[in-house]
This record gives C-alpha cells, sequence and structure tokens, in this order.
C-alpha cells in the first residue's frame, strides 16, 4: 500500500480561480483524514504510531520557582 504521492503541479496566481482554492483546500482536509485514520488503523491492529508527546513541565516549575523568590 505504500504508492508514491503524486505531485501537485505548480498553479499560477492567474489559473487559481475560486474552485481551485476550495479543491485545493479539500485535498488537503482529505490528507489530514487519511493520516488520522492510518493511525488510528496501526493502533487496532496494535502496532506502533507516532507518539503523542506531552509538553514539558520543566518551564512550567521553573516559571513558579521565580515568582516565589
Amino acid at each position: 500500500m505504500d504508492t508514491l504521492k503524486p505531485q501537485l503541479p505548480k498553479i499560477s496566481n492567474e489559473d487559481r480561480t475560486p474552485l481551485v482554492d476550495v479543491l485545493l483546500e479539500l485535498l488537503a482536509w482529505q490528507q489530514i483524514q487519511i493520516d488520522r485514520l492510518e493511525q488510528e488503523i496501526l493502533k487496532l491492529k496494535g502496532e506502533t504510531t507516532k507518539p503523542t508527546i506531552k509538553p514539558s513541565k520543566m518551564d512550567k516549575a521553573l516559571c513558579q520557582r521565580r515568582w516565589r523568590k
């Protein structure tokens, strides 16, 4: 299922109509949905997925120490 993703050609400003802009937005949205579904499939299969990295708490703790001084 690993096929090469076709590349969109450059679209000049004179060729960009409102319809073209909407279609490009639709393509971007579809790619996001595909990525989410692929991750969900991997999760359901029990395979590794992209890790969800939580924000660091170090910055928060450092700020709190500075305010206490």
